[in-house]
């Protein structure tokens, strides 16, 4: 019975049979970010308890699973639409799985049947091989893993919005993915107009959004060269009064780009508003980091300015120790304020961690070895390219540690040149 309980579960569509990864230190940097979301201000709860439910689930905390679970469920009765029993379809099977996991067979089994029910009622529209709810949720839920999920991400909000053109909340997902999974860089002029416009759709259906204002404003610049200085310093006024730290995040970058100093003077007046939150903290770092990287000079100027870094990074840390990033950075930080020693013993402390993701690890190894190269360790700086590209997987890291084996192919000095050619030809294959 066990057994053929177990197939009915699989064939579900929600959290726990979308293939997310099982690498816990992944899910649990997650956690700490969701946990210091506001619950008030969270604008989608129905898709973060259900993905937070998750996470807790993975990470063995069953009861709280269950909690979350229930939340997203009770959000989705309170807003009492004509909707309500069909967007319980992921949420019932999450809690399918979560007391299938528990042992707890017939409360599984009654939300398996109640599932067979709601999809009998409510079939997918002719054409769809999933209910725009589902599709919907599941792309919410993979654009907050790595890119090649949120790659994914966009096919799933486009199967939503072919179902349901009107939603704003799929053109949003929509825009966000296509934003996040796509390399600006890489992207040709025709790529990125196609961007601009999802981008602007979404934000023109969802004006209050400003996440989506910022990220429109963005894009528009990048594309047409238009000055949206004036526009974003208004924005970061409405981001100020609602702490909104994504919109937040954006808009300092991009007033980076104009200004190093102006993108500081407005994080650190957003930290002096807000000094608990660790999200404005983190941008706050940020600006002062994004400073650094762009002295090429090693002046006091840098030292100074890599220190109060230090300082800001190493409380982000402090807060979420999982952060593979946050560490990098700080190393990085630590090697401008010329203390190698701490830069190498982060780095190994990373290179100790468990349970991390191919893609993380090719990110780590390719920072190692761009740090080894700066401290003139060129032959390890080496070994962890190649490490990184003997990672399975594919990610932007990945392809830099590539080009920079091939280039010393090309110069054809290096004694590890044979090693380096072998592996270029399996990975070509």
């Amino acid at each position: 019975m066990n057994s053929l309980l177990k197939r009915g579960l699989e064939k579900l569509e929600c959290h726990f049979t979308w293939d997310l990864g099982q690498y816990q230190n992944e899910l649990q940097g997650m956690k700490r970010e969701m946990d210091l979301d506001v619950p008030q201000k969270i604008s989608s709860p129905v898709h973060y308890y259900n993905l937070l439910g998750f996470i807790q689930k993975s990470l063995g905390s069953d009861r709280e699973a269950l909690e979350s679970l229930q939340k997203a469920e009770s959000v989705i009765q309170e807003q009492g639409t004509e909707e309500t029993a069909v967007r319980l379809l992921v949420n019932k099977a999450n809690m399918a799985w979560v007391h299938f996991h528990l042992g707890e067979l017939e409360k599984s089994r009654g939300y398996l049947e109640e599932l067979e029910e709601l999809q009998r009622i409510h079939p997918a529209p002719p054409g769809c091989p999933l209910h725009p709810e589902v599709s919907g949720e599941k792309g919410w839920t993979l654009v907050k893993f790595n890119k090649s999920k949120k790659r994914l991400a966009i096919d799933y909000f486009k199967m939503a919005l072919e179902a349901e053109p009107e939603r704003k909340e799929w053109h949003k997902g929509l825009a966000i993915s296509m934003s996040k999974a796509c390399l600006w860089y890489k992207c040709t002029p025709e790529q990125k107009a196609e961007i601009l416009e999802k981008v602007k759709t979404a934000a023109e259906i969802n004006p209050n959004d400003l996440l989506l204002q910022a990220l429109y404003l963005v894009k528009l610049s990048y594309v047409t060269k238009v000055n949206v200085e004036r526009e974003m310093r208004d924005l970061l006024e409405r981001c100020l009064e609602i702490v909104n730290v994504p919109g937040l995040n954006i808009i300092l970058k991009y007033l980076g780009d104009i200004s190093f100093d102006e993108s500081i003077r407005e994080g650190e007046r957003f930290q002096e508003r807000y000094p608990e939150s660790i999200k404005v903290l983190k941008c706050l770092a940020d600006t002062y980091k994004w400073k650094v990287y762009k002295m090429n000079e090693d002046t006091e100027e840098r030292v100074i300015l890599a220190r109060k870094t230090i300082e800001l990074l190493e409380k982000v840390c402090g807060y979420n120790p999982d952060s593979h990033r946050a560490k990098v950075a700080l190393a990085a930080m630590h090697y401008y304020a010329h203390n190698t020693e701490r830069a190498d013993e982060i780095y190994q402390q990373l290179l100790l961690e468990e349970e991390l993701s191919p893609d993380k690890w090719q990110y780590i190894y390719y920072c190692y070895a761009s740090y080894l190269n700066q401290c003139k360790r060129f032959s390890e700086s080496v070994q962890f390219h190649i490490k990184g590209v003997k990672t399975p997987g594919d990610s932007v890291d990945k392809e830099k540690s590539l080009n920079i084996l091939k280039k010393i192919v090309w110069r054809g000095k290096d004694p590890l040149c044979s090693e380096i050619r072998q592996l270029l030809k399996t990975t070509q294959k």
